[in-house]
């Protein structure tokens, strides 16, 4: 994140809000990258005190450590899975479809009580009378203590995939490796259009002398040879997962009706058009 983007993100939220007459107030910590130079309408900014970023920002109480794990677990996944026929390390590809994907659904995977446990473990709670505030009290520490059991399940989960998974150096556990990037600083005060141009000219350098390499890219399979690989897999369930049967036929009777679509439309031609005159 850089002072730019955040600026440009947050003049798009605020206009968003004027054209819905809303106001909001937004809390942010101290990074070097939240200093707006802006006049905004429809949002206040209130920053948290100095290095209390971990005790008052609602991500850091659970709902971050929740992401990773599920995010951590398709990587984990998807590394297995090719593994199968990758001989090395370098073999083994992932892209940034890839990370996107995991992105979605992990987030897709972060309940909403794990966020509202969040906000709650920051002190963002609202009590009328000091009753309420204990049984409120009381419902978050119930709740920390189911959260912190979910948490230790996903690592659970984390941990029995990694103990399949070896491609170097010492063994990591799921919460190693889950806290591995903790450290590495999510904001950047890089001048990113002039560093930008300067790479590009000494890339474009570089490649004056070298000769253009032929670029291979990988051409998805068309709908017949999906539909071949379909029965592959049926045959796969019968011999040694059977409990994929029903997962496998709703994936070929969708994929049916693609291509039964597929062919269904076509498109018209001049002569179409006179044989209806």
């Amino acid at each position: 994140m850089t002072s730019n983007l955040f600026t440009d993100w947050l003049i798009t939220i605020n206009n968003q809000m004027k054209k819905k007459k809303r106001k909001n107030l937004l809390f942010l910590d101290n990074a070097p990258c939240h200093v707006i130079n802006q006049d905004l309408s429809n949002i206040k900014l209130v920053f948290f005190p100095p290095n209390t970023t971990s005790k008052c920002q609602p991500l850091d109480h659970g709902v971050i450590h929740s992401f990773k794990c599920f995010y951590r677990q398709k990587l984990v996944k998807h590394i297995i899975a090719q593994c199968t026929l990758a001989q090395t390390a370098a073999q083994i590809s992932i892209t940034v479809l890839d990370a996107i994907k995991w992105i979605e659904i992990s987030w897709k995977n972060v309940t909403e009580k794990t966020i509202k446990n969040g906000f709650r473990a920051a002190g963002f709670t609202h009590s009328s009378s000091t009753s309420s505030s204990c049984a409120i009290d009381m419902d978050i520490d119930v709740e920390a203590d189911i959260e912190l059991n979910n948490s230790d399940n996903l690592l659970q989960q984390l941990d029995s995939l990694l103990t399949h998974l070896q491609i170097g150096g010492p063994q990591l556990t799921a919460a190693e490796f889950v806290n591995i990037d903790s450290c590495i600083p999510t904001f950047n005060e890089w001048d990113d259009y002039e560093h930008l141009e300067t790479y590009i000219q000494v890339t474009q350098d570089d490649n004056e002398d070298e000769e253009e390499e032929e670029v291979l890219v990988e051409q998805p399979p068309n709908l017949s040879e999906v539909l071949k690989m379909i029965r592959k897999l049926h045959f796969f369930a019968s011999i040694e997962q059977p409990q994929l049967h029903n997962l496998i036929s709703d994936l070929e009777s969708q994929l049916t009706d693609i291509y039964l679509d597929s062919k269904a439309v076509k498109q018209s031609s001049i002569i179409d058009y006179f044989s209806y005159c």
